[in-house]
């Protein structure tokens, strides 16, 4: 699980993943953090923290724009998957699909129907690879997307049991 202290690791791992225009202030991770940290994880290498998961307990075909604060849903169905970034140093290591592994866990557990995210800088066949599917975005959905920089899909993976 990610900490209070390494909120400064995870927005240095989001600047060496993310084009500029993508990197949201460290405060705001830190207002996120508060709001969601039983649905924030970290992996660490011996070099210290290089790949995070933020998500949030939320609504099917809910999409959060980019730069929103964060809060559990009252009646959640999904577990939205707002942000997973890996280090470049530890991309092909099989981390991404540990910190995605908890997620779904988590999600299961907590009797959570589906796993969303909006897939963003080309990751589209990573996520499609995941068993993820793009859902064609509505007006409000297409609105929100284009608060992302770059193509911006929205993609939903039913939780299995």
């Amino acid at each position: 699980m990610m900490g209070a202290e390494d909120i400064s690791a995870v927005y240095a791992v989001q600047q060496a993943c993310y084009v500029p225009q993508m990197v949201e202030p460290e405060a705001l991770i830190q207002q996120r953090w508060q709001q969601v940290a039983d649905t924030s994880w970290l992996a660490c290498d011996s070099a210290g923290p290089a790949a995070y998961l933020v998500a949030y307990r939320s609504l099917k075909n809910k999409v959060s724009a980019l730069g929103e604060a964060f809060r559990h849903a009252e009646c959640p169905d999904t577990l939205y998957l707002h942000d997973m970034a890996v280090h470049p140093r530890l991309r092909g290591s099989g981390i991404a699909g540990r910190l995605l592994a908890s997620a779904h866990e988590y999600a299961r557990a907590n009797g959570l129907s589906w796993l969303g995210l909006v897939s963003v800088q080309d990751t589209l066949t990573f996520w499609r690879k995941l068993g993820f599917e793009p859902v064609v975005a509505d007006a409000d959905q297409q609105r929100v997307l284009a608060t992302y920089t770059g193509p911006a899909c929205y993609c939903l993976l039913p939780v299995a049991d």
